[in-house]
């Protein structure tokens, strides 16, 4: 992995931006706090992102998998659920799931969209605003789907990221089939905080454990004085309270990524929750190389 992969991200100090890289109807502000390796299988992006009421997207599916972290305000995905404060989502590569909105108001969440088991890792926002420009040069985005110009070769009308992605790869999309039929969604507050062996005075929720290479979700509360050594491959997002990491203060929206080897250690001042969002170990995954019969047929939009 590259030696100038950021560690570490303050959500308070970093400003939203428009990117120009958004494919769906509507507005979302976007703070990009974390990426991971550009090129690898397991690439990633994390920030925090306020989507804006009018925003819809279609029914749809990826080639990577994500966490979405519900902060403020109601997250709609149609017959798939709805996520409200303090849902925890797992929406696993080849899935569908939505439409979301535009009858919905605003909302804020924490996301993490990554490489999944398939191989077929993730795009980065170069990538992706170059292959914007190009689409944008032969068709047009409505509705969260791309619309070709009858005079430019390829599909009249598809997802849009689907558009975007097949543009920045240079090929056509397959997806994995989904391993879940659709997001799981977890409510942590229906779940009982357990005292973590080892760390006195931290106690944990395991959310969940997902798919073949393990990628694991938790919740941490620390109290006042006590330690908590994060380890493991993942997102470490501070969800309230404050105290040292590192040799920085950490308060609310702080994020920390580790790699698979190495650890970090929380001292809580104030009473501290923190979630981990895992990121698989792709070391010994194979590309995902589907059979005829596995290949599903591409979805038409009007």
């Amino acid at each position: 992995h590259q030696e100038d992969v950021i560690k570490m991200a303050h959500g308070d100090q970093v400003a939203a931006q428009n990117d120009g890289t958004s494919v769906r109807t509507g507005t979302v502000d976007k703070q990009f706090l974390l990426t991971g390796t550009p090129g690898s299988p397991d690439n990633f992006k994390f920030g925090l992102f306020g989507q804006h009421e009018g925003f819809y997207s279609p029914r749809h599916r990826h080639n990577f998998c994500q966490f979405r972290v519900a902060l403020s305000g109601v997250c709609d995905y149609g017959p798939h659920g709805k996520m409200t404060p303090g849902t925890v989502g797992f929406f696993t590569e080849g899935a569908y799931y939505g439409p979301q909105g535009p009858d919905v108001g605003d909302s804020y969440t924490a996301t993490v969209q990554f490489g999944g088991p398939s191989g077929q890792g993730y795009v980065t926002m170069a990538e992706k605003a170059m292959a914007k420009a190009a689409l944008d040069k032969v068709g047009v985005f409505e509705n969260g789907v791309f619309r070709r110009n009858p005079d430019s070769p390829g599909r009249r009308n598809q997802d849009g990221f689907e558009a975007l992605w097949e543009q920045a790869a240079g090929r056509e999309m397959v997806y994995p089939p989904a391993a879940y039929e659709f997001p799981v969604l977890m409510h942590p507050e229906n779940y009982q905080w357990l005292p973590l062996a080892g760390a006195e005075g931290v106690e944990e929720k395991a959310l969940g454990t997902f798919l073949d290479c393990q990628i694991p979700c938790a919740l941490y509360r620390l109290a006042p004085g006590a330690k908590f050594t994060a380890k493991g491959r993942g997102i470490y997002l501070v969800l309230n309270g404050g105290g040292s990491l590192e040799g920085e203060n950490y308060r609310q929206f702080t994020a920390l990524y580790l790699e698979t080897d190495e650890t970090a250690q929380f001292r809580a001042i104030e009473q501290s929750e923190v979630l981990l969002l895992g990121l698989p170990n792709l070391a010994d995954i194979a590309v995902y190389a589907p059979s005829k019969a596995q290949e599903a047929k591409a979805v038409e939009y009007s």
